[in-house]
Order: structure tokens, then sequence, then C-alpha cells
């Protein structure tokens, strides 16, 4: 009986919140709704206030002022300052990649196609080797690097400056002949990879990404830390990257057409719906496409064409 009624009541409050004092006046009323944003705006100011610390900048600041002096700031001067430095980062950030891009380009033309490699004549270290060292033995033609590392707080990784390393994707064979010409040419790049870090020694990683799926990067690091991600399974492929889309594809305009008349049903149909979305996951970001359905005639009406950029 107790229950009943306690239940009644709370039906009773709750369909009276519902309607309001009367049913004509809506829920919630505007002095409810400020009461809310008033009360939303107090927590995001506390919350702000509290995550980036500024009372108590406030405090350090009132507590050694006199250690500090005010001065004005030439504003102009220092944008000109700042876009000086940035044009001077992103100008040595440029001359690296043009300086091994020509040489990479001047090692390709001048290698010559090989069939045999004698035993240990390739000489590089696999970035995957430490990742099961029971399997670390060369393969046929190939001999293994084995860097001493040390630990680089600017990359918050082992690091080794006096090798580059080689990363291949797992389902290419590391002894095919078309790998072994990759690393024998690609070996050179190590040199401009050690020029590049001398004339600017903020510059971090520097990657060669190869058709064959070949990546060599410097400076040499382990590709995967065992203690961090033990078992982990490497599915990393330099070719499905999207900066190695981007530079070895130029931007397409491109219109797909389906045909979707009465002749083409079922599996066809399905075949070509699988064949327009694996088409699209090739496009990169600069790529504009239009897809459209025809069955008869076109239609001029916009519903039947998309655009995707």
């Amino acid at each position: 009986m107790a229950a009943g009624c306690l239940l009644a009541l709370t039906l009773t409050l709750f369909q009276s919140l519902l309607i309001g004092p009367s049913s004509e006046e809506p829920f919630p009323s505007a002095v409810t709704i400020k009461s809310w944003v008033d009360k939303m705006q107090e927590d995001l100011v506390t919350l702000a206030k509290t995550a980036s610390g500024v009372n108590q900048l406030v405090d350090i600041y009132e507590k050694y002022q006199d250690l500090y002096t005010v001065e004005p700031n030439n504003a102009r001067q220092l944008v000109e300052i700042a876009a000086r430095d940035i044009e001077k980062l992103l100008s040595n950030r440029s001359k690296a990649l043009v300086r091994l891009a020509l040489e990479a380009e001047k090692v390709q033309a001048a290698h010559q196609w090989r069939e045999d490699f004698a035993s240990n004549e390739v000489v590089y270290y696999n970035a995957k080797d430490d990742l099961d060292p029971e399997k670390n033995d060369s393969e046929p033609g190939s001999q293994r690097i084995k860097p001493v590392f040390i630990e680089d707080a600017n990359f918050g990784r082992q690091i080794s400056y006096q090798h580059a390393a080689v990363h291949i994707p797992t389902d290419i064979y590391e002894g095919s002949t078309i790998v072994l010409n990759e690393l024998n040419w690609t070996s050179a790049l190590d040199e401009v990879f050690k020029k590049n870090r001398e004339e600017d020694p903020s510059l971090l990683w520097q990657v060669f990404g190869s058709a064959t799926g070949l990546a060599r990067y410097y400076p040499a690091s382990p590709w995967v830390d065992n203690s961090r991600t033990p078992n982990k399974i490497d599915l990393y492929d330099v070719r499905r990257r999207p900066w190695y889309i981007q530079g070895a594809a130029s931007p397409k305009d491109m219109l797909i057409l389906v045909d979707v008349s009465g002749s083409v049903s079922g599996l066809t149909l399905k075949l070509i719906r699988t064949s327009v979305s694996e088409m699209l996951e090739t496009l990169s970001d600069d790529d504009f496409v239009n897809v459209a359905s025809d069955s008869k005639e076109i239609s001029p009406s916009p519903e039947d064409i998309f655009i995707a950029e």
C-alpha cells in the first residue's frame, strides 16, 4: 500500500514537472533554461581556470614580480621574426628533401639490375629483427647489421645515428631478387641522410619509400618495442601511407558512370558496386570524383549524382 502511494506520488510529481505550473507554459521555462546556462557557464569557467592553472600563474607573477620587467612589444617585428624563422625552417626541410630526391634519382638511374648476389653482399639493418630474435638469420645474398642504440630524448626511443633502418612489409619475401636490388641501390641514400642531419640538426625522421614496399629511414631504430607492444602483428606498408599516395599520384578528376538498367542486376550489379567502392578507396584527398547512375538516359536531377572530395 505504501509502495503504491509512493509510486503514485512520484508519477504525479513527474507529470507536474512535464506540464509545468499550467499546461499552457512550456517546459522547461525560460527562467529554468537561463539558470542552466548560467550554471554551465560557471562550471566551464571553473574548469578552464583549473585546467590552465591561470590562478597559479597569477600567484607566481605577483610573488616574483620584482624579478620581471614589462616592455612594449612591436607586433609587426614579432610577426616578421616568426615569419623568417618559419621560412628558414621550411627552406631547410625543402633543401634536404630535394637533395635526397635528386640523389635517389641519380643512383637509381645508374643502378644495374642483377639476378644474383653473392653471399652477404647486401648489408643492411632490418628494423624488424628484434621482433623475432629466432628468425634473424640473413636471407641469401644479404647480411644483417646489428646497430648499437642509445636512448635519445628528441625521439623518445632508442636511436642509432650511424645507420639507417630498412622496413619490408610482412607479405614480401626479403630474399627476392627485386628486394635485394632495392636494398643494393638505396644503400647510397644513407650518406645523404647523414649529410642532411649535419646541415640541419633539428631534422628528425627521414624516410624513403619504394614502389616495392621497401622503406629506408634514418636514424635507425627498432620498428617495434617488444616491451610495450608484445606479439604485435606488423601490417605496415609504406605504399599505403597518405604521404606516399599523395606523393606518388597526381590529383585526378574522375567521372564514374554506373549502368543500372534492367539488364544489370544481381551478381553483376553487386560486382559493379564493389568495383566502384574499391576504386574510391584508392583516391586521395586531392582527387575529385563524380559517381552517376544511368538506366536509359542521363537525368539532370542532382539527386542522381554526388560529388566526393
